[in-house]
C-alpha cells in the first residue's frame, strides 16, 4: 500500500477516513493489484459495505474470475493491510 505521511494517516484515521482512503487506493491500483492480464479484462467499480464490484468482459472471464476469488480477495487485503474486501461480485460489461 502507498504510504501517506504520519500526519495525514493521523487526520484520516481521527475524522474516520482512513478505511475510505484505503478503498480508494485498491480502486485506483487495481490494475497493479491484480496485474495486466486481468486490468485488462477487468475494471474495479466500487467498494460498498465490503463489497467490491469489478466489472469484466463477458462471462467466460467472470467465471474464471470466481474461482479466483478467494485469492483476489486475500490479495486485495494483504495491499490494503486490513480486511477491506469481504466479497467480490462481478458484473460483465455491456
Amino acid at each position: 500500500m502507498k504510504k501517506v505521511g504520519p500526519l495525514i494517516e493521523n487526520l484520516l484515521r481521527r475524522y474516520d477516513l482512513w478505511q475510505g482512503y484505503k478503498q480508494y487506493l485498491l480502486l485506483d491500483q487495481w490494475g497493479s493489484i491484480v496485474g495486466p492480464e486481468l486490468a485488462e479484462v477487468t475494471k474495479a467499480e466500487n467498494i460498498s459495505n465490503g463489497i467490491l464490484v469489478v466489472r469484466v468482459k463477458d462471462s467466460v472471464w467472470a467465471y474464471h474470475l470466481s474461482m479466483l476469488k478467494p485469492q483476489l480477495k486475500k490479495k486485495l487485503n494483504e495491499y490494503a493491510e486490513s480486511t477491506v474486501i469481504k466479497d467480490i461480485y462481478f458484473k460483465i460489461d455491456q
